[in-house]
């Protein structure tokens, strides 16, 4: 499989789209890969858009999804093939900022524009040692696979989500910047964060705001915008540089509404095919 990957990693991007277009006619409209879950997602999530429109974007997230998935072997050789120009920033100042006031970070992401290719290029973006966070899956195969993506030439370290407070607590001793994927659907305990997102009851994962008040971390918001095949557009909000000092659930309600705003904003370039509300309140076990 890494053989395969390699040999795709040299392809010109038009003939990965070509591909791509060909996987999309597959997924969508032969095997219908997760429609139902699809197009349950889409209609709770925009009660005011009509059955053409929910239609509409729905086939423009599974294009956006084909190309993620033909765009994966290209993060094994970036440099060379000019990755850089691809993904741009509006104010890589605020990261800046932030490593000359000596404070580590959380980028704090959601499933959107290409999130594994922003990881590769974290340690580009300022002097903060980098990790990302991940969480385990059950196949060991394609786990390695993607580990092997995401670390080849690249120094960035990944950390398993069960130990990444141990980790961080090892290196408290350096400026470090952290990825984390954190719109991922939690367990539905009444001990998880708890809002109404995008007009449905929803359970989030805490990790990220116990984390950065206990070391205190600021967490940054990475809005990963899509312009055009293979093109990206970063811009990177503050949600705080003092999380002491906010109360319960502040960091998690801001990010909620950061994730909501952007997906108002760009419909298609969210992951709608996981069951992102499976669980309810009121099924929900303490």
């Amino acid at each position: 499989m890494k053989l395969w990957m390699d040999f795709l990693s040299y392809h010109p991007y038009w003939l990965l789209y070509l591909k791509s277009d060909i996987y999309y006619l597959l997924f969508y409209h032969v095997l219908r890969y997760r429609r139902k879950v699809v197009r349950q997602n889409l209609m709770r999530s925009f009660p005011e858009k009509n059955a053409r429109d929910v239609k509409l974007v729905e086939k423009h997230f599974y294009r956006n999804l084909c190309d993620l998935f033909v765009e994966a072997p290209k993060m094994l050789r970036m440099e060379s093939d000019g990755y850089k120009n691809r993904l741009t920033y509006t104010n890589p100042e605020l990261i800046k900022q932030l490593y000359e006031q000596h404070k580590n970070v959380f980028y704090a992401i959601p499933h959107s524009g290409n999130w594994e290719w922003f990881g590769k290029m974290m340690p580009d973006l300022s002097n903060h040692n980098c990790l990302a966070v991940y969480k385990k899956v059950e196949n060991s195969v394609f786990e390695r696979l993607m580990l092997y993506l995401r670390t080849k030439d690249c120094s960035l370290e990944m950390v398993e989500s069960n130990s990444a407070l141990r980790r961080l607590m090892q290196l408290r001793e350096s400026q470090n910047a952290v990825l984390m994927v954190a719109d991922q659907t939690s367990h539905g305990l009444d001990s998880d964060y708890w809002n109404e997102f995008l007009h449905q009851e929803t359970c989030w994962f805490t990790g990220l705001e116990r984390i950065a008040k206990k070391l205190d971390y600021a967490v940054v918001f990475v809005a990963m915008k899509r312009t055009g095949r293979g093109r990206y557009e970063v811009t990177f909000e503050l949600i705080t540089d003092n999380p002491k000092e906010t109360e319960k659930g502040y960091i998690m309600e801001c990010y909620a509404r950061c994730v909501e705003r952007f997906i108002e904003g760009q419909p298609d370039n969210w992951l709608w095919s996981h069951r992102r509300w499976k669980h309810q309140r009121k099924q929900a076990e303490a």
